[in-house]
């Protein structure tokens, strides 16, 4: 099992291959020392975003842990001689992380998704864990805040006594959030993407067969071509031959 401060480059992009038991043990010890975190859930799409923007791979990067959401990543780091780093699904560690929170008597919050979607995932985690405490809930507006409305948002978050925030703003506005928020707020946050619109069912969940064969991606396509045909294109045609030249020069 690796240490949660071990950090992996691949390409412009650090991951921490860690076991799931690990990463729940990290955020324990960090709620028990009231010590403000952030966890980047991390796929191929924030890989090829790092590598073209400074910005946001120094948000991802500066993150505290990333975990590896995308097959492609989690093949990586395999091909990079860590055997034992796990395939950790933004919306599987959401979920865990849920049952884990109710077990141990940590309030949870929701910052992003559609306010329906979140509507819709607030009661099914409430439905399946009934002593869940989900003590912030929030979807904000699809533009940027003023001044004012973000110092509510870190106010309410702070007040609401949240101990674990799933921020779901998708790639890369969430890695960006978190790391701009990061000094004024007293949680642990994580970027978990679509793990909301999957909880809520507005998006279907591949089978375990189709994401062990790497092919969940597909099934995404087929439900959403004209937005994710352009990224997967761009993931056949950057990130393998980058990666290539990464293992050549390993």
């Amino acid at each position: 099992m690796y240490s949660t401060n071990k950090k992996v480059r691949i390409i412009s992009f650090d991951i921490n291959p860690i076991a799931l038991a690990s990463l729940f043990e990290k955020i324990a010890e960090w709620i028990k020392e009231k010590k403000s975190r952030t966890i980047c859930v991390s796929g191929v799409h924030g890989c090829l975003e790092a590598y073209d923007n400074k910005e946001f791979a120094d948000a991802h990067n500066n993150a505290d842990i990333a975990i590896p959401d995308g097959r492609p990543i989690f093949w990586s780091l395999k091909l990079l001689g860590y055997k034992n780093a796990e395939h950790l699904r933004g919306e599987f560690v959401t979920r865990n992380l849920c049952k884990y929170a109710e077990e141990h008597d940590f309030e949870i919050g929701f910052y992003g998704g559609k306010k329906e979607t979140l509507e819709k995932c607030v009661k099914k985690l409430k439905d399946k864990h009934k002593k869940l405490k989900i003590n912030y809930v929030y979807s904000p507006p699809f533009r940027k805040l003023t001044e004012e409305e973000d110092q509510k948002v870190i106010f309410d978050i702070n007040s609401s006594q949240t101990k674990i925030l799933f921020v779901a703003l998708g790639c890369p506005a969430q890695e960006k959030w978190m790391a701009s928020h990061r000094d004024n707020l007293k949680c642990v946050c994580l970027g978990v993407g679509a793990a909301v619109d999957y909880i809520s069912g507005d998006l279907f969940i591949a089978p375990r067969w189709l994401q062990v064969l790497g092919l969940e991606w597909f099934v995404r396509l087929v439900f959403e071509p004209r937005r994710l045909y352009k990224r997967y294109f761009k993931i056949i045609f950057r990130f393998i031959p980058l990666f290539i030249v990464q293992l050549i020069k390993n």
